[in-house]
């Protein structure tokens, strides 16, 4: 099961890191909801907090949560990170921010995404990926990938490729009046 992960995980890296490279920040895109018998429950998974704590997406089940999958290794991922920081700063207190980083031990290391959060100033919370349990659970294969949950945790929708300052603040506010 492990070398099953192993290459699994060596494969999305592989395809995330092609695709990662050829996405441009999304403007104007359409959101598309999941709706009645379409709902999804969010898949539950397990990171790390920068303290080595465990935290499953569960905990924060009542609250709506953005959850990004990003790695510094990835352009389009930094440059949406700074959107994502005034979002955090403007509906911290409404959404949980869940900034997950694919964390493989060897591009990304948890002390080197410590020090890259620190040198660029962001505040939002950041999650370890250590174990891939967040990438396994939602397919992750291209990156940035964002997922927006409700608070009764079925999945409202979600976007892969950076997104653009508007483009991003009209996910929130569409997720939002969803979520009243």
């Amino acid at each position: 099961m492990k070398r099953f992960l192993t290459i699994l995980l060596a494969l999305l890296c592989v395809l995330s890191l092609l695709s990662c490279e050829k996405k441009e920040e999304k403007d104007d895109e359409e959101i598309t909801e999941t709706e009645g018998d379409d709902k999804i429950y969010a898949p539950d998974f397990d990171v790390y907090d920068g303290d080595a704590n465990k935290l499953s997406l569960s905990d924060f089940r009542g609250r709506p949560v953005i959850l990004n999958f990003w790695a510094t290794w990835c352009p389009p991922c930094k440059a949406e990170m700074p959107h994502f920081e005034n979002a955090f700063k403007e509906y911290g207190g409404e959404i949980e921010f869940m900034m997950v980083n694919l964390t493989d031990g060897s591009r990304d290391t948890v002390d080197g995404v410590k020090e890259f959060i620190r040198e660029q100033g962001y505040t939002f919370p950041v999650y370890y990926d250590t174990t891939y349990s967040a990438s396994v659970a939602y397919g992750v294969s291209s990156i940035p990938a964002t997922v927006f949950i409700n608070a009764d945790g079925t999945v409202f929708t979600a976007a892969t490729g950076a997104l653009s300052e508007a483009t991003l603040q009209k996910y929130i506010d569409s997720f939002l009046e969803n979520n009243k």
